[in-house]
């Protein structure tokens, strides 16, 4: 069943192998870290738009999951896995069951009324577990707090979900989410995500899943990656999280009762996993997980990105009556390799870029925009011109690329750097493949795209000391120049505005 499921907010089971010693699951290595130590080691709740974006791509992850027959029914913060980008993935379906069987299994904080009585598992089940969960990361607390058993049933079954924590507009999807009879529940995770989007952008604006994610790729950043061994027949235990289990799922195990379903990976060897170690010993059967990942040496990928855009887009183009949302805008998507180098290796950063370039367009009175054709230059629209860093000459290189190191620290892992100050700039190579140019008249604007590659070998330490460093091809990473035909204008004046995360090197020692 789960190798059924294909999403890419689902961590793919590859295989399941027999041998006379035993089983294995050979799983899909995830670069991430749990969405439970995100919450953790950051400070306050999570921004709306980053709680939603959470929200979002674990409803695409459990709709997969549905789509099949398959329920999860142990979501959570530590089955979640956070990505660079900001992107989710689901892990862990080691209490997962065919639709409409029943058990006990779950995580108490997160469990539905019709989970704590044994009755069958639904979707709407899954969905109640989201929500909760949506709760803690715009809130920065569970949805319900009892620290007994007894007092966690009695909340989840009969208290209503703490609604006065929640933004207003956000309260019809926790309503429905967290309804105490499934019926009353939204049972298609698809729909779900269809009543989020409209909610999140009459609320948070168009664009509110890029903030979403840019935000929570910037505090995914900041904390280590984790790779998750455990097997899969069971609880599945990222560091400083633990999977808790309402029933008894082996010799001696203390819980909550019995459940009716150990739920349908349970044949494989037993349902309790094993964290740390490769290997457990589970009902007399072996199971290993197997993770391909780079070990500590050398290699790796690091990613990162970065949004421009204008708050005061109108300015830019002298169209006072031109709205934020359709700002020109530069989205540029960073992988450097290796993430992990010595001296002398030959480093690659890769960005792919996209770039829109509002034009032809007149905005009424109204804000209605008029588009006048690709081609057409009336009076009424104006050239401009803008850009990222300072030119090269600036920066005292010849050449016509650069990568600039940004030791951490003084630099911080989920700031960009607006100085020049203490960056070494370094000469490199460059490479610019894939252009492509499309004009669209649903935007009124031109879309450029291309991928550029620069790529360097690293000097020794006399220039470049061993530490970690973010990399950029742009030198302050800021908004550094804006252009009219009636002359130059300040960032400042246009609010030129830019956010997003650097990808990182760490240069080795020899």
């Amino acid at each position: 069943m789960l190798k059924r499921v294909s999403s890419p907010h689902v961590a793919r089971l590859l295989d399941y192998l027999e041998s006379p010693w035993g089983a294995a699951i050979i799983l899909e290595a995830v670069a991430g870290r749990s969405l439970r130590k995100v919450l953790d080691e950051h400070d306050d709740p999570l921004s709306p738009e980053a709680a939603l974006a959470v929200l979002k791509g674990s409803l695409l992850g459990l709709a997969a999951a549905h789509a099949v027959g398959v329920v999860h029914r142990d979501y959570k913060p530590a089955n979640v896995l956070v990505q660079d980008d900001g992107q989710s993935k689901l892990i862990d379906f080691g209490v997962s069951v065919l639709t409409g069987q029943g058990g006990h299994a779950g995580t108490p904080a997160y469990m539905a009324p019709e989970q704590w009585t044994g009755e069958p598992a639904t979707p709407a089940t899954d969905l109640y577990a989201a929500t909760c969960v949506f709760i803690e990361c715009i809130t920065g607390d569970k949805p319900f707090i009892g620290t007994t058993l007894k007092t966690l049933k009695a909340e989840h079954t009969e208290a209503p979900p703490p609604l006065d924590r929640i933004p207003e507009s956000l309260r019809p999807l926790v309503e429905r989410g967290m309804a105490k009879n499934p019926a009353d529940r939204i049972w298609d995770a698809n729909q779900f995500v269809a009543e989020l989007e409209t909610i999140a952008t009459d609320t948070y604006g168009p664009d509110w899943e890029r903030r979403g994610l840019l935000a929570l790729g910037a505090i995914a950043a900041t904390i280590a990656t984790t790779i998750p061994l455990a097997a899969l027949g069971g609880a599945l235990l990222t560091p400083g999280a633990s999977s808790t289990v309402v029933g008894t799922f082996g010799s001696g195990a203390a819980g909550y009762g019995a459940p009716t379903s150990k739920g349908f990976l349970a044949k494989i060897g037993g349902a309790k996993g094993i964290a740390g170690g490769g290997a457990a010993c589970l009902g007399g059967a072996v199971i290993a997980a197997w993770f391909l990942w780079p070990g500590p040496g050398v290699g790796g990928e690091s990613q990162g990105a970065i949004y421009a855009h204008f708050t005061k887009p109108g300015v830019l183009l002298q169209q006072e009556n031109m709205p934020a949302a359709d700002s020109p805008f530069i989205d540029i998507k960073f992988s450097a390799a290796p993430a992990r180098a010595r001296a002398g290796t030959e480093v690659r950063l890769v960005s792919k870029f996209h770039g829109r370039t509002v034009a032809a367009a007149y905005y009424t009175p109204t804000g209605e925009r008029q588009c006048l054709g690709e081609r057409v230059s009336p009076p009424k629209t104006h050239w401009y011109n803008w850009g990222i860093g300072l030119e090269n000459s600036q920066l005292g290189v010849d050449t016509g690329s650069i990568i600039a190191f940004y030791k951490i620290p003084p630099a911080k892992r989920n700031e960009l750097p607006q100085k020049t100050t203490g960056a070494v700039v370094l000469p490199a190579h460059d490479e610019v493949t894939d252009e492509s140019e499309s004009f669209s008249t649903e935007t009124c604007a031109t879309d450029d795209k291309w991928t550029y590659t620069v790529s360097l070998v690293l000097p020794g330490k006399e220039l470049l000391p061993p530490g970690r460093y973010l990399v950029t091809p742009h030198a302050p990473v800021k908004v550094m120049s804006t252009q009219r035909d009636d002359g130059p204008i300040s960032p400042e004046a246009v609010g030129a505005t830019i956010e997003g995360t650097l990808p990182m090197i760490e240069v080795l020692d020899d």
